[in-house]
């Protein structure tokens, strides 16, 4: 069974790993519970890495765009970290990426804080 990594790395960030498949579902469900408790957390930002991401369908994709609506209302910062080539061409192919902030790697990130 794949899992949803939480790693927080320091008291104003957590890095949140998503699995191999991100294709909503179950993983949806545990991914809008983790960004909740961390929104609750008053993080700065929460990354989000896509590094292990091989394949994301649309519902993935809604994950994503939910975490982002929420972090905003609760005024956190959301990255996408390791943006592999097939999900940046999705998210350039549904305008997304001109919605989120993308950085190399969590480090690079942090630095944008």
């Amino acid at each position: 069974m794949q899992e949803i990594m939480i790693d927080n790395k320091n008291a104003d960030v957590s890095v949140v790993t998503l699995p191999k498949n991100v294709l909503g579902g179950n993983d949806a469900l545990e991914f809008s519970g983790y960004i909740e408790q961390i929104c609750n957390e008053n993080k700065k930002a929460i990354i989000v890495n896509l590094a292990d991401v091989e394949l994301m369908n649309s519902s993935g994709l809604g994950m994503l765009v939910s975490a982002l609506s929420k972090t905003k209302k609760n005024k956190i910062d959301l990255y996408l970290v390791a943006v592999p080539e097939k999900v940046n061409t999705l998210l350039k192919m549904t305008h997304l990426d001109e919605l989120f902030k993308t950085a190399a790697d969590a480090e690079a990130a942090i630095e944008c804080i």
